[in-house]
C-alpha cells in the first residue's frame, strides 16, 4: 500500500514553481501515483485561493489548471474530524484536521509550529526532506503511468523565492 500523504501549501508551492529540491520530489512522487495524497475541502481552498494570488503571476487560467493537475491526484477527505492535539497556529490545524481523518502517515511541512510536534497518532510530521530519505529507505516504487503540471514559463519561477 502507498503512503498517504497530507501537504501543506507551501511545500505544494514549492514543488510547482521551483523544479529542484525536496519539494519538487514531493510533488513529483505525488503526480507519479507513489504515494497517496489527502486533502480536505478547507486545505484545497487554501491552495486554490494562493494560487490566484498576483505575486504568483499566473494567469487565471494556469492557476486554475495548477489546482486541477493537483485536485486530480487527491483524495478529499469529507467532514474532517478535529484531531486530539491542537496545533498553535490556529491556521495549521486543518493540516492535522486531514491528516487525523484521513489516516494519513505523514504530513509534509516546512512549518515550524506543525514541525515541533513531530506526531500526532498515527501521523509523522516530517520535512520534504525526511520524506524523500525515509521513503528512499523503505524502497517506493516509481510508477510508469506519471502525470504532470502545465508548464510554467522560466519568468514565472524566476519570480519566486520564497512563499508565506
Amino acid at each position: 500500500m502507498k503512503p498517504r500523504l497530507v501537504v501543506d501549501t507551501n511545500v505544494l508551492l514549492s514543488g510547482i514553481f521551483f523544479e529542484k529540491g525536496n519539494e519538487a520530489q514531493v510533488l513529483k512522487l505525488v503526480l507519479e501515483d507513489r504515494v497517496g495524497l489527502l486533502a480536505s475541502l478547507e486545505t484545497l481552498e487554501e491552495l486554490r485561493e494562493t494560487l490566484a494570488r498576483p505575486k504568483f503571476h499566473l494567469s487565471p487560467p494556469m492557476s486554475l489548471a495548477m489546482f486541477q493537475a493537483i485536485l486530480g491526484k487527491c483524495e478529499v477527505v469529507l467532514n474532517t474530524t478535529e484531531a486530539e492535539i491542537r496545533c498553535r497556529d490556529k491556521d495549521d490545524q486543518k493540516f492535522l484536521d486531514c491528516a487525523h481523518t484521513g489516516r494519513a502517515d505523514y504530513l509534509v511541512t516546512g512549518d515550524p509550529d506543525l514541525l515541533d510536534m513531530r506526531q500526532v497518532g498515527r501521523t509523522r510530521i516530517l520535512r520534504a526532506a525526511e520524506l524523500i530519505r525515509e521513503l528512499k529507505e523503505n524502497g517506493t516504487r516509481k510508477r510508469s503511468d506519471q502525470g504532470s503540471l502545465p508548464k510554467l514559463k522560466p519568468s514565472v519561477r524566476e519570480k519566486h523565492d520564497r512563499f508565506d
